[in-house]
């Protein structure tokens, strides 16, 4: 495994699709935003970051582009909650982690696939655990109805997958 180094164009390249992510995930937000459903959010959000993050990681194949992404995506989210930074600080680390351990490198189209589509079915663990501890609530109050969140977890997997072969074929064309 060998750990590159960035060089500025890619912390352009990934600063704008940062901010060009930031402005689609913001477009799908409101539409979910009052819902209490464990769940509909993250499924909300799997469309635009396995999109984004798959042509990301076509055009900047290192370890750390997911996080660059994330921490970037983090630092204006914090704004709004800490949960939503945590989320994209941790989860992009653990993708990464877990892609290195398999593939060793971004060089595979399977390895690009599998971080983009891991990246925020990773997050619901983060916003459940956050949300007991910052709400003082208990499994239960967080997830009111099982079988939809769990539904609606799996969903978030889906979406991120099919998102992430969009993605790769838009990636191909730029």
């Amino acid at each position: 495994m060998k750990f590159e180094k960035f060089t500025v164009k890619d912390i352009i390249f990934l600063a704008i699709l940062s901010a060009v992510l930031m402005l689609a995930a913001g477009a799908t937000m409101p539409l979910v935003m009052y819902n209490k459903l464990f769940g509909i959010r993250n499924i909300a959000s799997a469309l635009v970051y396995g999109l984004f993050c798959m042509i990301g990681l076509m055009k900047v194949k290192k370890f750390g582009t997911l996080t660059i992404i994330g921490l970037l995506n983090g630092f204006i989210l914090l704004m709004m909650a800490p949960i939503m930074f945590w989320n994209m600080a941790l989860a992009p680390i653990v993708t990464e982690l877990i892609t290195f351990a398999i593939f060793k490198s971004y060089e595979s189209d399977k390895a690009k696939v599998l971080a983009s589509t891991l990246l925020i079915p990773l997050t619901i663990p983060v916003t459940l655990v956050f949300t007991m501890l910052l709400h003082g609530m208990t499994f239960s109050e967080v997830v009111t109805n099982p079988t939809a969140s769990i539904a609606l977890c799996i969903g978030t997997v889906v979406i991120s997958y099919i998102s992430s072969k969009l993605g790769q074929k838009l990636g191909i064309e730029l």
